[in-house]
Formats: structure tokens, C-alpha cells, sequence
């Protein structure tokens, strides 16, 4: 029973996150700078990358572990308890569900509210359910904000924004460090596009 107890508590403190978009939208870079943001506030965190084959607007996907133990899986996302959609049309084609149990976050880069997606999704237009009652959908125009601010619909940086606000699992303070590292060039707008992206960002 104690045993059982421990591997609970260790369970609990791992955090299991899918991102999703298309190539060449820098998921795989997101993934990463999500990774060293986490490692900037203290904890551990693992970046996994998963192609189909590898064409640019192809299907994307990124498993990330955020725990504040040391992570010794060294595989895929299964169960995912946090969906990050990078892309607003991906998830009409491949099912961004699979393993999510019905209780989580769900972070969509769309024009559409938090009540219309959830619309969507528990009718089952796209040839999945969405069920359950413990989940959160949380929605922003993430390619606006990016073509206004950076001049190119690329998403990545500004959606770790979304994520920080919705999940609470890395600071923004952070994000911004992972971000000039990263760009230090372009470090200011891709700040901006993230902060503009946690101030906006709507929860269902």
C-alpha cells in the first residue's frame, strides 16, 4: 500500500502536454523553449518530437514533460492532461484527442470562442468526441497576433504564451528568459507577441 501511495504522488507531479501544428510552424521550437523555461523556474522538463513524414505543412506533434522530479519516461505522450493546438485548421484532420481523458486543458489558436469549439468537439464533426466534464478550453487568434507583430503567421512563440497563462506550469518571466536566449536578435517582438497572447487568451 505505501508503495502504491508513493508512485501516486510521483504520478501527480508530472505534468503530460501534447502540442500540435503543422511543419515548418516550429513546433519542435516550441516544445524546446517550453522545456527551458521550465528548467529556468527549477524543474525538469522533456522535449519529444513525433513526425509523420516530413513535408512542410504536414502534421506536427510534440510530447512535453513538465515534473518537478527528474523525468525517467523516454517515450511518447499517451495520456496527455494539456493540449496545445498551434495550428486552426490541424485538428480537423488528425485526432488531437487520443489518450486525452476528458479532463485537462485545451489551448486552441483559433478565431472561434471557447464555446464554439466545445461545440464542435462534443458533436463529433471531425470524427471524434469530445466527453467528459473536467476540462478547460482556452482560445486565442494566435496567428493573428503573430502576423501583426512578427510579420509571418508563425505561432510558436506567441502561443507559449497562451500556455503559460493557461497552465500556470512555467512563468512568463521565464518563457521571455527561453525566448532571448533563443532569439536574441528578435527577442523584443517575440516577447511582445507572447505577452499579447497571455493578456488575451479566453477560457471557457
Amino acid at each position: 500500500m505505501l508503495i502504491e501511495i508513493c508512485q501516486m504522488a510521483v504520478m501527480e507531479e508530472l505534468h503530460e502536454i501534447k502540442l500540435f501544428g503543422r511543419g515548418g510552424q516550429g513546433i519542435v521550437t516550441a516544445g524546446n523553449l517550453l522545456s527551458e523555461a521550465a528548467a529556468h523556474g527549477g524543474k525538469y522538463a522533456q522535449s519529444i518530437p513525433t513526425f509523420g513524414p516530413e513535408r512542410r505543412g504536414g502534421p506536427s506533434i510534440c510530447s512535453l514533460r513538465i515534473s518537478d522530479k527528474p523525468i525517467l519516461l523516454r517515450c511518447a505522450v499517451t495520456t496527455p492532461e494539456t493540449l496545445c493546438v498551434f495550428d486552426p485548421t490541424i485538428w480537423h484532420f488528425i485526432n488531437i484527442l487520443l489518450g486525452f481523458e476528458g479532463e485537462g486543458k485545451m489551448i486552441f489558436n483559433t478565431q472561434h470562442s471557447p464555446n464554439e469549439i466545445e461545440e464542435v468537439l462534443t458533436e463529433g464533426k471531425y470524427g471524434y468526441k469530445l466527453t467528459g466534464s473536467g476540462y478547460e478550453i482556452w482560445t486565442l487568434d494566435a496567428t493573428e497576433i503573430s502576423t501583426r507583430i512578427l510579420g509571418r503567421p508563425i505561432t510558436n512563440t506567441t502561443m507559449l504564451g497562451a500556455f503559460s497563462k493557461a497552465t500556470e506550469l512555467v512563468e512568463m518571466k521565464n518563457v521571455e528568459k527561453a525566448i532571448g536566449k533563443r532569439f536574441p536578435t528578435a527577442a523584443e517582438d517575440n516577447m511582445k507577441a507572447a505577452e499579447e497572447a497571455f493578456n488575451s487568451i479566453k477560457k471557457l
